[in-house]
């Protein structure tokens, strides 16, 4: 059955993501057995030049067991069970996530602390060769087995037309990447990872929360007393 075209535009979401000026903290409560820290990051949008050097640099944080995060945070510090980097590309304002399920008995501060460390150590020294060609490879091995289906050239064209404005791109990103120096790397970590475009995420079980208003109302009750 043939799709039917609009009688009309489709409309647009015209509204943009304003750009960050200070640091915002949010603590949530939820059923999750163990507590979880994110952190966010603005970045800009998928057309833009610098998201190949975000999508190498979360690829070094978090592709894999052998990554940076994973081995700091799970294996050596053994302060999480689970970590995570996602550079969320977007048609406009885009968004960087790191995220950490904390193991038991850790505190978010200190987790917070550790992930704020390793973005540190891609500020201030260059990735090294093998980090940065282990990544290119696995992003590019991605998208080429991607698009080994049909479906798959379809999603990649899709997203070039949509996402970055030009079909044709799809011949040139994977070239894209492979240009990425370590030099751009540490140039967009400097460059977006800062204070002020930070969000930070503690996402609590819903038993810490209640087991702190009971200890507020029992400091409350003694007071009184």
């Amino acid at each position: 059955m043939p799709i039917v075209k609009p009688n009309r535009p489709l409309p647009r979401v015209q509204v943009k993501e304003p750009a960050r000026t200070a640091e915002a903290r949010l603590t949530e409560y939820g059923r999750n057995d163990l507590p979880a820290v994110g952190l966010t990051f603005l970045t800009p949008r998928q057309a833009d030049s610098d998201s190949e050097p975000l999508r190498i640099a979360e690829t070094i944080l978090s592709g894999g067991e052998s990554s940076r995060l994973y081995h700091a945070l799970v294996y050596e510090q053994q302060m999480a069970a689970e970590v995570d980097a996602t550079a969320e590309t977007r048609e406009d304002a885009s968004l960087f996530v790191l995220t950490a399920i904390l193991s038991e008995g850790k505190k978010p501060e200190d987790v917070e602390r550790a992930l704020l460390a390793e973005i540190k150590k891609l500020q201030d020294q260059p990735v090294t060769l093998t980090e940065l060609e282990k990544a290119k490879n696995q992003l590019i091995t991605g998208q080429l087995q991607q698009r080994e289906t049909s479906n798959g050239k379809a999603l990649a064209l899709g997203e070039a037309a949509v996402m970055l404005g030009d079909p044709s791109r799809v011949n040139t990103d994977l070239a894209r990447l492979q240009a990425v120096t370590a030099a751009d790397v540490q140039r967009v970590m400097k460059k977006y990872f800062t204070e002020t475009n930070r969000l930070v995420l503690y996402f609590l079980p819903e038993a810490s929360k209640r087991g702190t208003s009971g200890d507020n109302k029992q400091e409350t009750l003694k007071e009184e007393n």
